[in-house]
This record gives structure tokens, sequence and C-alpha cells, in this order.
């Protein structure tokens, strides 16, 4: 699946991440999780709008 969709843009959080920096959506993001081959899956977002993902450098641990 991975494959097929574009690579997340690395994107910084300052204060509040609500809007999209690509479309201007204000009212949030979906969320993708990628298993990471080093164990446990990279938490991705995506614009609901655009579709633009972004990758915020969270993680979660887990099989």
């Amino acid at each position: 699946m991975m494959s097929q969709a574009k690579t997340p843009k690395r994107l910084e959080i300052a204060d509040e991440l609500r809007a999209c920096p690509e479309c201007d959506y204000t009212n949030g993001f979906h969320v993708s999780f990628v298993r990471r081959e080093s164990g446990g899956v990279r938490i991705v977002l995506i614009c609901p709008s655009c579709s633009a993902r972004f990758d915020v450098d969270w993680a979660m641990a887990g099989s």
C-alpha cells in the first residue's frame, strides 16, 4: 500500500497544527499507520481535502 501513496512531507509543529499547509483546510487531519522495519508504526497525517501526507515524527511502539 505505501508504494502507491506519495512520500509524506516532513512537517514541524509549532503551537498547533490544525490547518493543512498545502490547501489551508482547517478541520484537522486523518491519520495513517505505517509499519516500520525496525518495529512499531509511524503515524502519518493526511489532509482529508487535498490528500497531502505529512510526517510529523510521531511513532508508536508495538508489534
